[in-house]
């Protein structure tokens, strides 16, 4: 499955990845028309700065054994066959069971009323509705975060620090 993972080397917490997941997920689909929304956009994606002008962004991992799903009572949570985990809203109570057992803090509460129907949580659905690259990636402008297969991403990891090894190793 293509997951959303970060370099984080080349994050600079320009948050232009919050902003294009709020476009994405607003009912206008674009940025002026977004901020004058009843309800306002969340972010699905969390940077959180790492000091001297560095980043990093959090989304929701979409784990193999996800708690957010065990934990969720009415099923508005589910793991996919692809591996995403979906989230339905109609089915949501706002309980926040899955806001507390998300090892990552990245399911966010969504508050737009006052009543207990009002409630409910935003969390990274990978714009699987949009049908195209998740829109914080694609708005990334130093492509700190990349769509690809965790085993690829990883490999990629090991070479780089092999080459950057023997550049560093006098022989």
């Amino acid at each position: 499955m293509m997951r959303i993972l970060i370099d984080d080397e080349k994050c600079l917490a320009c948050h232009s990845c919050e902003i294009a997941c709020c476009v994405a997920h607003s009912k206008a689909k674009a940025l002026y028309g977004a901020v004058f929304e009843a309800k306002l956009p969340h972010s699905r994606m969390h940077v959180e700065s790492g000091g001297k002008g560095r980043g990093f962004p959090l989304s929701c991992r979409h784990c193999q054994d996800p708690q957010c799903v065990r934990a969720c009572v009415t099923k508005a949570l589910t793991l996919g066959s692809d591996g995403v985990v979906q989230y339905n809203e109609q089915k949501c109570i706002g309980c926040l069971m899955c806001f507390i057992t998300c090892p990552f803090g990245v399911i966010e509460e969504d508050i737009y009323g006052d009543k207990p129907a009002d409630y409910s949580i935003s969390k990274c659905d990978l714009c699987v509705s949009l049908k195209r690259d998740p829109a914080c990636v694609e708005a990334c402008p130093t492509k700190a975060l990349i769509l690809c297969d965790p085993d690829s991403f990883s490999r990629s990891r090991r070479v780089k620090y092999l080459v950057e090894l023997v550049d560093s190793t006098d022989l």
